[in-house]
């Protein structure tokens, strides 16, 4: 083939795909989401919930959250539409100032006293916890009262559970969010963002003079340590 015919046939390539019509949201919604997410289930988001979500938000939940396995055939323009059709053009923002705690230093014993880390606070991974480690007696129990409460931003739903060390806390959420909170206020000490949805308890474990935080999302595994009042990932693995 000449190269006058190469450049005529990108050319009329290059005409074609600016000529096509923009993808619709609202049509891949309708054909790819609506079945679901217009039911009634406690389950499932139903689309007013979606429609205050960032756009931002939802696309990242179609690339590497919890609907990776329904978006998958679907095209970048695509799931970049449905999103935008969706979502507001808000942007996510981070954590308030207000609810990051005066003091963010995390402090890990090797020996702490209350412990439930992991999905479970023993080998068995019975979870349960005995009496004698809980400290607490069925008359105590009866009367414990809420001290604070902890939401997950723009999230409808929550996988794992908190791991607990003495009076540290550290739990993910469904948006991939890391969070280090102080167990008697609740404050946070950092954060750190995944790549996908945590559904795993996150288990602390030796690192050196340090702990390391191991826990899965929906695209791998997480090797985090703590530098300072930050989190960093020291590895990722598929």
């Amino acid at each position: 083939m000449s190269k006058l015919g190469l450049v005529c046939i990108c050319a009329f390539s290059l005409t074609a795909a600016m000529a096509a019509d923009p993808v619709s949201g609202e049509a891949v919604y309708q054909k790819r989401c609506a079945g679901c997410h217009e039911q009634i289930n406690p389950r499932i988001p139903n689309i007013a919930t979606l429609k205050q979500m960032p756009g931002t938000r939802i696309l990242r939940t179609l690339d590497f959250g919890a609907m990776m396995s329904i978006a998958y055939p679907l095209n970048r323009a695509e799931r970049e539409a449905v999103a935008a059709y969706i979502g507001t053009a808000a942007k996510e923002a981070p954590p308030p100032p207000e609810a990051f705690c005066h003091d963010r230093k995390v402090t890990v014993s090797e020996r702490s006293k209350f412990v439930w880390n992991g999905w479970s606070p023993t080998l068995a991974n019975t979870r349960f916890q005995s009496a004698e480690a809980a400290g607490l007696t069925i008359d105590q129990v009866r009367r414990l009262k809420l001290k604070w409460a902890f939401g997950f931003d723009g999230d409808v739903t929550a996988f794992a559970q908190p791991s607990v060390l003495d009076g540290q806390v550290f739990v993910g959420s469904a948006g991939g969010m890391i969070h280090a909170l102080r167990s008697e206020t609740g404050c946070l000490q950092w954060v750190f963002q995944a790549s996908g949805p945590v559904r795993s308890a996150i288990l602390a474990v030796p690192l050196g003079k340090q702990h390391a935080l191991l826990f899965g999302d929906q695209t791998g595994w997480f090797l985090c340590a703590r530098s300072g009042n930050r989190a960093a990932a020291v590895e990722e693995q598929d």
